[in-house]
């Protein structure tokens, strides 16, 4: 009878054990995100933002900062992973990534005239080659695609957030709140976020200090005591991106969508017919003020990778 009690005892212990170490590798400092009923979106923002509707989450973990070139390592060096970036995709000639490389005919309204496609740039090597990571352990791991992010999140027994968990974090208990840290890009004269102040693409003023990818946790928490929401580099979401998504849920509010929301089931994005994407959240240091507000809403394609995106993850309450 003790040998039977005995052996599910001693694999329950083991698994804790796993799942203690495991954490411990990932990086298990996390912060609780109470959660509640707040109103997430903007009527004075974007059409993808409107209308602004009551939603509700449960309490979860997030990562305090975006994951880190050193969290990542790990990942890869345990599973022996390679990011979308470091394989050769359809009508690609060799493996590479997207990179922020404006020119003199650069036009903020046309991303095709500020981004080029670099061969070779992946997490390990940032603008391709000779941009080796060493000594930006503590910058935010980019160049990582949503299934990248995805596979992480598995090994780290964790999960991206979804698009409304983001927000709730974001906004930090703070419900009327316009950035992370309060009404103003620059709330009490001083800069709360590395982002782009200047002439978009063509000068960054770096008032903020930071012209391009910054340490994670460069400023200061927000209430939630999150780092990073704003700026930086843009955060991947769980969700399916629909520039409609917001303007389906109105016509009722008590349906189950508005109580932990997960997105919708497909995606349709005007400005790219046919190509799906999932949500991007945050803005990251190519964004200007509108784009680092709380309910600003970007989306890529879950095999798109740039130096200007990063991820960080969620874990239930238990």
């Amino acid at each position: 009878m003790v040998l039977v009690w005995l052996v599910p005892e001693a694999k329950r212990i083991m698994r804790d054990r796993e799942t203690q170490s495991r954490e411990a590798r990932a990086g298990s400092d996390m912060v609780r995100v109470a959660g509640g009923n707040f109103e997430m979106g903007a009527n004075d923002g974007a059409h993808d933002e409107q209308p602004k509707h009551n939603v509700t989450v449960n309490p979860f973990w997030m990562d305090r900062t975006e994951v880190t070139n050193t969290e990542f390592a790990r990942f890869v060096k345990e599973t022996g992973h390679i990011t979308t970036a470091e394989l050769t995709q359809q009508g690609q000639v060799q493996p590479g990534s997207w990179c922020f490389q404006p020119g003199t005919d650069a036009k903020a309204a046309d991303r095709r005239t500020w981004i080029a496609f670099v061969p070779g740039a992946s997490w390990r090597r940032p603008h391709g080659a000779g941009g080796e990571i060493g000594g930006k352990e503590k910058f935010p791991v980019v160049h990582v695609s949503w299934d990248d992010a995805l596979a992480y999140c598995k090994w780290a027994r964790k999960r991206l957030p979804t698009e409304a968990e983001w927000e709730c974090a974001a906004r930090g208990g703070v419900l009327l709140t316009r950035y992370p840290w309060g009404s103003e890009i620059a709330e009490g004269g001083r800069w709360h976020a590395n982002s782009w102040q200047g002439d978009f693409p063509v000068k960054d003023d770096a008032l903020d200090g930071f012209a391009g990818i910054a340490p994670v946790a460069s400023f200061e928490p927000n209430g939630s005591g999150l780092r990073d929401l704003a700026g930086n580099v843009a955060e991947w979401c769980s969700d399916w991106y629909r520039h409609d998504y917001y303007a389906e849920l109105r016509p009722d509010p008590n349906r189950a969508a508005h109580r932990n929301p997960s997105g919708p089931d497909t995606s349709t994005d005007p400005a790219e017919p046919g190509v799906s994407k999932r949500v991007v959240r945050g803005g990251s240091f190519l964004s200007t003020a509108e784009e680092c507000r709380v309910s600003a809403r970007g989306k890529e394609a879950p095999g798109f990778s740039a130096e200007w995106i990063g991820f960080r993850c969620v874990k239930d309450m238990k």
